[in-house]
């Protein structure tokens, strides 16, 4: 699938990180919010992987950068919040 222009730049169906990153990525954000989380891509990085999910029935996009042995995960909302 290709990026969405007027959104962020999601690697959607190619998986590189290790599955312990992919899993302490995923075990966060079900965590942190509620709606089902899908992981959507990842990508290999030596500094941090980068894990990218999809949560709710809308497919909010969220990004986790952590260790590729799954070590200090964190993530980040990748959408837009509209006006507040």
């Amino acid at each position: 699938m290709a990026p969405d222009p007027s959104g962020p730049p999601f690697i959607e169906g190619s998986f590189s990180a290790s599955d312990a990153a992919v899993n302490a990525c995923r075990n966060l954000l079900a965590s942190q919010t509620t709606g089902g989380v899908s992981v959507v891509g990842s990508e290999f990085s030596q500094a941090n992987s980068a894990v990218y999910m999809r949560v709710g029935a809308n497919g909010a996009p969220w990004r986790c950068l952590v260790g590729d042995d799954g070590s200090n995960p964190s993530t980040m909302f990748m959408g837009n919040e509209g006006t507040l």
